[in-house]
């Protein structure tokens, strides 16, 4: 179980109001892309090795992300390190994320996983606006998280 509580009296875990503090924070706090660009081709195979990593992970306790409206795991490659996650909110695997921190370990200690946290991944035509979304960004050493995602993760300990 991730413990927030101790991550932060860690100083490792950040928590920020909504979506527009995690995103300002967010930017400042992502690795240089020089360091991935650097790397060359090997950083493609790097990032696609973490891709199989994740869903190593996830697959068993979420099932497939292709064609499903649970989670998304974004296969596109940008080269800036970051592997993006969507999930929905009532099937956010908050007991992974230690293991998805574990994954980021020494070839891969300068990824960052991005986690977006939803009501809905299908954009419903004329429905009601959902609340804002929710985000946590796991590093090698840290996260940042939005609070409302923290108050949820909290309440699982």
């Amino acid at each position: 179980m991730f413990s927030l509580f101790r991550s932060r009296r860690q100083g490792n875990a950040e928590v920020v109001a909504g979506e527009h503090d995690f995103f300002r924070k967010y930017e400042r706090a992502l690795p240089d892309r020089s360091l991935f660009d650097a790397q060359g081709e090997t950083h493609g195979e790097l990032d696609l090795q973490l891709v199989y990593k994740i869903e190593e992970l996830l697959v068993p306790i979420l099932g497939a992300w292709e064609q499903t409206d649970r989670w998304f795991h974004q296969m596109d490659f940008y080269g800036d390190g970051v592997r993006s996650l969507t999930f929905r909110r009532d099937i956010f695997p908050r007991d992974a994320v230690p293991a998805m921190q574990a994954l980021l370990a020494g070839k891969h200690s300068d990824f960052t996983i991005l986690c977006c946290v939803t009501d809905s991944l299908l954009s419903r035509e004329g429905s009601q606006p959902s609340r804002e979304d929710d985000y946590i960004a796991i590093w090698a050493q840290e996260v940042l998280v939005t609070q409302r995602l923290a108050n949820e993760i909290s309440s699982d300990a």
